[in-house]
This record gives C-alpha cells, structure tokens and sequence, in this order.
C-alpha cells in the first residue's frame, strides 16, 4: 500500500508539470495551428533564470519565479511579432513552420547553453523535508509542487472559461473567419495565447527543477516528447485534454514500477510505458480521449 501511494503521489507531481506544459502547446496549435516545438526549451529558460535570478542576483525564490514567468512571456511576444506573425502573413506552409519551430528550439536551447554554462544546477531549496502519509514519504518540495500546480492549472482552466479573452480564444480556435468578422480582436487573442503559453512553459519547468533535485540544459529537450505524447493523449488542440493527458500519463509511467504489477518495470523505461499507452489509446480513439473535440480549447 505505501509503494502504491508513492508512486501514485509521484505520478500526480509528474502529470501536473506534464499537464501545464502540454497546456501551452495545445492552446498554441488550436489558435494558431502551429507545433511549438520550442515549448521544452521554455520550461529549461524557466528553471535557469529562475536560478540566476535567485542565486546570483540574491532575489527571493518566488519573485525570481515571477520575473522568470515574464521573461518566458516576453521572449514568446518577441518571437510572435518578429517571426511568427511575419510568417502567417507571408502564407507559409505546415512545412515551413516545422522546420522554423524546430530552427527555434535549436537556437533557444543553445542560446541557454551559452548564456548560463552547461553545468548542472541545483535550488537551493528544502529536498530532505518528508512527511508520512499511509507509510509513503511525501517530500515537502514534491507537495509545494503538486499544490502549486494544482492552482495555476485550476485558474487558468477559469480563465479560458470564465474570462472574455478566454470566451474569445475559443470562438477563434473553433472558427477563426468567422470569429474575426464578429469582430473580435484577434491580435489579443493570439498575445493572449502566446502570453499563457510563455508563462506557463516558464512555471512547468521551475516545478520540474525542484522535483528534480538538479537540472541541465537539457531538461526540456528530455522531457520534450513526453509532453507531446501528453498532448495527443488528451487530444490535440483540446486545453483540458491537455492536463487530463498530462495528469494520465504521469500516474501511468510511475505505477508501471510498482512491484506489484509482476514486479514492475526498471524506472529508465517508463517513457517506453507512457507511449505504449498513448499507441493503445490512438487504436481505439484516433483523435485522444476527447475524440471530435480535436483542434478546440
């Protein structure tokens, strides 16, 4: 029972993080019908100027998690207006905008690469603190992690429903001709999803830092393809079946080393695992587990 709740306990950290990057890829494809394959360089981006910020520059961790949120933010809004709007202007094709996305995400990650070294870096935050709960240890850092996460997915899932711009991003995804005649602003609309995305990218990767222990630059290339499976899973296109694909994909790949499933598998598999279940889904639902809500927010 206390392996089972780990691991579970485990799988729920890892689907949140999964969950608020898959997010900002899946709000990026419905709106504007691009790839952001740059997204794991966002969450690396995060996580290092989160730590330059706090550790070189003395600033408390939550403000240097803030600022790392809006320097993710801008550097989304720089790529919108200098690249990608010039791009949808001049007609580019899916090819075009696959090879330029994935031109990005070179570039970003090497640019991280220079700017702040290679070597590995570590928060100085708690890691050691645990708490006994039905005889797993839940480490503080993992629960911080998971409360945090839970809030900012929780509010951002409000604001796509609740909010204007929200009601406005999905009438765009649904119908961008028709939702542009009807007069709604679709420049907001697009820095609002570049915004969410940037931000978002910026938070997913400080949280996965902090459960790591330790982080390179190349946490967000490895973790890349994970969050892409999450996005397919939950149906791409499809905000909350972004998180719900994030959410099932975590818990997935860590109960698959439960000792009581047949002994479980080595932990270095478990990506084999989560795409193993994503090909499962795939057969009986092509489009993910929300089906015909495909390309909608």
């Amino acid at each position: 029972m206390a392996e089972f709740v780990q691991l579970l306990f485990n799988g729920l950290v890892a689907g949140s993080i999964f969950g608020m990057a898959a997010l900002g890829i899946s709000l990026v494809y419905s709106v504007l019908h691009l790839v952001n394959f740059a997204a794991g360089d966002f969450l690396t981006l995060g996580a290092f100027t989160t730590f330059y910020l706090a550790t070189s520059q003395h600033l408390p961790f939550v403000l240097a998690v803030i600022l790392s949120m809006v320097i993710g933010v801008i550097v989304s809004l720089i790529l919108e207006f200098i690249l990608w709007r010039r791009l949808r202007r001049s007609g580019a094709g899916m090819l075009a905008l696959f090879l330029v996305a994935s031109g990005i995400a070179f570039i970003l990650r090497q640019s991280i690469a220079l700017t702040f070294g290679s070597d590995s870096r570590r928060f100085d935050l708690d890691q050691l603190t645990t708490y006994e709960f039905l005889g797993a240890q839940i480490a503080r850092a993992q629960l911080i992690v998971l409360l945090c996460a839970s809030i900012a997915i929780t509010g951002i899932a409000l604001f796509i429903k609740k909010s204007n711009i929200g009601k406005d991003m999905r009438a765009y995804a649904d119908n961008a001709s028709l939702a542009a005649v009807s007069g709604i602003n679709v420049d907001r609309v697009i820095i609002a999803t570049w915004t969410i995305s940037g931000a978002y990218g910026a938070l997913a990767g400080v949280f996965q830092g902090t459960v790591q222990g330790q982080f390179t630059n190349g946490m967000g290339l490895d973790l890349l393809l994970a969050i892409l499976a999450a996005v397919v899973l939950g149906t791409i296109g499809d905000a909350y079946g972004a998180l719900i694909g994030g959410f099932v994909l975590g818990v997935v790949m860590d109960l698959s080393t439960w000792d009581a499933l047949a002994g479980g598998i080595p932990s270095t598999y478990k990506p084999v695992v989560g795409f193993a279940v994503l090909v499962i889904v795939l057969l009986f639902k092509p489009e993910g587990i929300f089906g015909v809500r495909a390309r909608k927010i």
